[in-house]
């Protein structure tokens, strides 16, 4: 299991070219993501920065996400997910944001929205948005983080290229 780097290498540039902002909410990877688009060359012509939401309160204090959304669908869910990204186009403004939630690891807390490989995605990009959930069947935490990864830069590609 690897990053697609050809395809990361390929967006980097097409987002660095056009002159775009990029900007990052994560809560389940912790801030892989963004940790993979900095080691990009020219990530410091278009990363705008990133919130890590691992919490609730995070989710809530600072990207606006309403309590009761979280309530009702639980923090892992596609409608959590775009409201992060909502939240996130007001905190760091930026051409294109990415938004992910999900769960790589099994908890005692379980959800009815959410087990162990469920990936939330939501991407915007030039007023074009995609959401999506993803299933990942590995056990390793490792494998679904760069799973997700791989099918954020697909979904990105779709709305960079469209």
């Amino acid at each position: 299991m690897k990053i697609n780097e050809k395809k990361l290498n390929r967006l980097g540039e097409l987002i660095s070219l056009g002159g775009y902002k990029l900007s990052l909410a994560e809560s389940m990877p912790g801030g892989f993501f963004t940790s993979i688009w900095s080691l990009q060359t020219e990530s410091g012509d278009y990363l705008e920065g990133s919130i890590v939401c691992y919490s609730e309160n995070v989710k809530k204090e600072v990207l606006g996400v309403p309590g009761s959304l979280i309530d009702r669908f639980s923090a892992e869910s596609e409608r959590v997910t775009e409201s992060m990204l909502q939240g996130l186009e007001t905190v760091i403004p930026a051409d294109i944001h990415i938004a992910v939630t999900g769960k790589a690891f099994s908890d005692s807390e379980g959800s009815a929205n959410a087990v162990r490989g469920d990936v939330f995605l939501c991407v915007s990009c030039q007023n074009k948005v995609a959401s999506q959930k993803f299933h990942f069947s590995s056990l390793n935490a490792a494998h679904i983080f760069i799973s997700a990864f791989n099918a954020s830069l697909d979904m990105l590609e779709s709305l960079l290229c469209d």
